[in-house]
């Protein structure tokens, strides 16, 4: 059986040099729960790894189970990586990690390291728009091309208060695109 673990009663906050190379200046922990503190553990690790001087952030989210984690400093830009994979390995590995150390209880993690979700979020959001006059003009369904779950999230919630469209998700893996149609 999984132990039960205390969750802290106040934001926990932790200064730790690993080297003299690398320092993670503060971390600090907001949310409560050992998924929280392990996430902020793990991303550490890795922000040192890496040798980057960085603030680890672990907040609540909107959810019950939701954490939000961002990684502020110089050099925080090598954790995004090429069209964003690493930063999205990484949230995925948070994820799992959260979900670990809290007995199972699914966590949704969102990652961000310089601003980089802000930027690639008003992407999907547009090509969401644009998805939706056209599924309204044309009277017809609308296929977009295959995006990430990140990607694919965004548009679902850009679109969800719509009357007029409905959104649906096809195909599987990596292949698994969006239809946007008109609403009957």
């Amino acid at each position: 059986p999984p132990r039960a673990r205390a969750r802290p009663a106040a934001p926990v906050q932790r200064r730790r040099s690993v080297d003299r190379r690398c320092v993670v200046a503060v971390s600090d922990v907001t949310a409560a729960g050992p998924g929280a503190s392990a996430v902020a553990e793990t991303l550490e690790a890795v922000v040192s790894g890496m040798g980057l001087t960085a603030r680890v952030l672990v907040a609540p989210g909107d959810g019950e189970n939701d954490l939000e984690v961002t990684v502020e400093g110089e050099g925080t830009s090598a954790l995004v990586g090429r069209g964003g994979e690493t930063i999205d390995a990484l949230q995925y590995l948070l994820a799992q990690i959260a979900t670990r150390a809290e007995g199972g209880a699914r966590h949704r993690v969102s990652l961000d390291a310089d601003g980089y979700r802000a930027r690639r979020a008003a992407a999907p959001e547009q090509l969401a728009d644009q998805a939706a006059r056209e599924a309204v003009e044309h009277g017809e369904e609308i296929e977009l091309d295959a995006m990430t779950p990140q990607d694919r999230r965004i548009v679902h919630m850009v679109l969800k208060d719509r009357t007029e469209v409905v959104t649906r998700s096809e195909g599987e893996g990596p292949r698994r695109r969006i239809i946007v149609e008109p609403a009957e």
